[in-house]
């Protein structure tokens, strides 16, 4: 029986994977890098978008001034302006607030039909129906916990007797508070 010699050589390693492996080595480096440099977009991105979003929720918060009439403008432009500076008031209408307060109170035995917010006195006409007076005054009482909503007054009710279940139609005023 003949042994071969067996040859170790340290220096030269061999087998197929040895010519591979500084081409995986460099594929992997710039994987890693364009996943580093995405990330870095990403956030980059992220922060120029939340930016955006806490401005905006800056100019939805702030009221908007007034106009004001120079003593050189003609009726017709102090027209325009009083036109222009209802439109700013109503914009400056808490309308977010409002209809939250609103929702809030609201339960099944009444709909409401209609809101006509007042930006100058800072009030709100509310319209709808109740299955019963009852119903009614338990919504202002609802409304008025809301704490959104302060002084609410039935300005009129009226018992439909001719229509099915004779619902109360209602006309209510309040006041809202601002910013509580």
């Amino acid at each position: 029986m003949t042994v071969r010699a067996i040859r170790l050589d340290f220096l030269h390693p061999g087998g197929s994977g040895s010519r591979f492996g500084p081409w995986l080595l460099l594929i992997g480096a710039l994987a890693a890098l364009a996943a580093v440099s995405y990330q870095s977009h990403l956030g980059r991105e992220v922060s120029q978008r939340e930016s955006h979003v806490s401005a905006l929720r800056g100019m939805s918060s702030r009221s908007l001034p007034a106009l004001s009439e120079q003593d050189q403008d003609t009726p017709e432009v102090r027209d325009q302006l009083k036109k222009a500076n209802a439109v700013l008031q109503s914009m400056n209408v808490p309308w977010g607030e409002l209809f939250s307060a609103i929702e809030s109170a609201e339960d099944g035995n009444v709909a409401l039909l209609a809101v006509q917010p007042d930006p100058r006195s800072r009030s709100v006409l509310l319209g709808g129906e109740a299955r019963s007076l009852p119903a009614v005054f338990a919504y202002m009482a609802r409304l008025e916990r809301t704490g959104r909503l302060r002084d609410v007054v039935l300005m009129g009710h009226e018992l439909k007797t001719k229509e099915p279940g004779q619902p109360v139609a209602f006309t209510l005023s309040a006041g809202w508070r601002e910013g509580r």
